[in-house]
């Protein structure tokens, strides 16, 4: 396998980049209207690096420029990163997909012996969020969940969570005979010979916190109530399969560039990383190994966002296109990724706008919305279910995604599920600053069980 150098990597970036203006005025309307202090964006077509963009500051108080080598918390889209790695111990004979956790756990408990390293990877696996008191290491995590009951029965849904990729580090470490710093060292940082990728081993003990230094790394910011502070959320070493991560645009365009170019993992290997498995039921999980897969304007894309939004990453593998958008706003969504894919990605088709039969209800809808932009939600509007979801999202992040998108232009209903129990709508909304689509529903009382943007379109 021929194993690309950095300063291969460097080479390939287009001469001319494309659509540049279209770019760089929507990520510099973006960084005003969401208070974003630096980005860095790549755009990787066919295993060549088209173009690699920088703007703005990575740390406010030393006036730090962002460059294509500045170091960004990467945060869930580190799983990217364990995916990759796993696949590669598994080609290298290390594990399998199918080995069920008594291979790496003989104590485990009988519910374990059903459960794959698959579904850890695709989130499928039944293992349970709450685990109760336990001390912050590996392995006592893994034997805190051992302890509990399955929440569902594995391979029967996905849900979204942190035990199964630290059991699933667990296992790889185990198969690796090394920690999951050196497996992505060895495993993909090495080969590639990519330079700002690494953890800097954050701790706390009491109030006081230490940390490895890293040479170029962006500084957090959150911007709320009308001032920009500095964002000090701790990744803790036990979660580092699932977050914590910092690389740089260079970086990210390098190892995808060479997942394109096959100089990484075989191609079986690539389709496996991106595909969702199964469920018992028939449908597919939510996640490939360890990646988001959905899709974007009819074309299927994966990859993972984290932090947020301090790293947005986005590969359509039909289209041969990845866009890797990093920036330092602790408080903001996701939305840039997808916008630069537009401008490579074939027009999305129109929408078929259906009438509305229950003008009332968008009525609902769009007050929500003002209200939620505004930061003056009303939660007697909303079902007691969704003091658990909706609303925490749009009191903090959906709250700064509607104040970047700015005031609702036009709104079109593209779907309408009458339900005896819940009104579901989807509606095609156009904003200010870009349009996006929202779920809405309603109970049988009137009251909103949800609100927010699904990821596919």
């Amino acid at each position: 396998m021929r194993m690309l150098g950095m300063a291969a990597a460097l080479a390939m970036v287009a001469a001319v980049p494309v659509r540049a203006d279209g770019i760089d005025d929507y990520i510099r309307r973006q960084m005003e209207v969401g208070h974003i202090p630096g980005v860095a964006v790549a755009v990787v077509r066919k295993g060549k690096v088209e173009t690699m963009r920088s703007y703005g500051l990575a740390n406010l108080e030393w006036d730090a420029p962002v460059t294509p080598e500045t170091r960004f918390q990467t945060a869930s889209a580190t799983k990217i990163f364990t995916g990759i790695a796993l696949m590669r111990l598994v080609e290298a004979g290390k594990l399998r997909l199918d080995d069920t956790l008594d291979r790496f756990f003989p104590d485990a408990p009988a519910a374990w012996r059903g459960i794959t390293i698959l579904q850890l990877a695709s989130h499928s696996s039944g293992l349970p969020e709450q685990l109760g008191e336990h001390a912050d290491n590996v392995a006592a995590t893994v034997a805190a969940a051992q302890k509990v009951p399955l929440a569902y029965a594995p391979g029967t849904e996905t849900r979204y969570g942190f035990t199964d990729f630290v059991v699933l580090r667990a296992a790889m470490e185990k198969a690796a005979g090394k920690g999951i710093a050196a497996i992505f060292r060895d495993e993909i940082c090495a080969p590639l010979g990519l330079m700002d990728t690494g953890f800097n081993d954050e701790r706390q003990w009491g109030p006081f916190r230490s940390a490895l230094p890293l040479a170029r790394r962006a500084t957090v910011h959150a911007w709320k109530d009308g001032e920009q502070r500095i964002s000090g959320f701790l990744y803790g070493e036990t979660g580092y399969a699932a977050g914590g991560l910092f690389s740089s645009a260079r970086d990210l365009a390098a190892l995808f560039a060479a997942l394109d170019r096959g100089e990484l993992l075989k191609p079986e290997s690539r389709v496996l990383l991106q595909t969702p498995p199964l469920l018992k039921t028939g449908k597919p999980a939510g996640f490939g190994v360890g990646w988001t897969a959905g899709t974007w304007h009819g074309v299927k894309v994966v990859g993972h966002s984290g932090g947020p939004a301090l790293a947005d990453i986005l590969h359509a593998e039909g289209e041969g296109l990845t866009v890797i958008v990093l920036t330092n706003q602790q408080r903001y969504y996701p939305l840039l990724a997808r916008r630069v894919a537009d401008f490579y990605l074939p027009p999305a088709p129109p929408p078929v706008v259906l009438p509305d039969g229950a003008p009332a209800l968008t009525a609902l809808m769009r007050a929500a919305l003002a209200e939620a932009a505004a930061g003056k939600l009303d939660r007697g509007r909303y079902a007691a279910g969704a003091l658990q979801g909706p609303v925490p999202f749009l009191e903090d992040f959906g709250q700064a995604l509607l104040a970047a998108l700015g005031p609702v232009q036009q709104v079109s209903l593209i779907e309408d599920v009458p339900g005896k129990d819940e009104h579901v709508r989807r509606y095609a909304i156009t904003f200010q600053n870009q349009a996006m689509i929202w779920r809405f529903a309603v109970d049988a009382a009137g009251k909103i069980t949800d609100l927010h943007p699904p990821a596919d379109d």
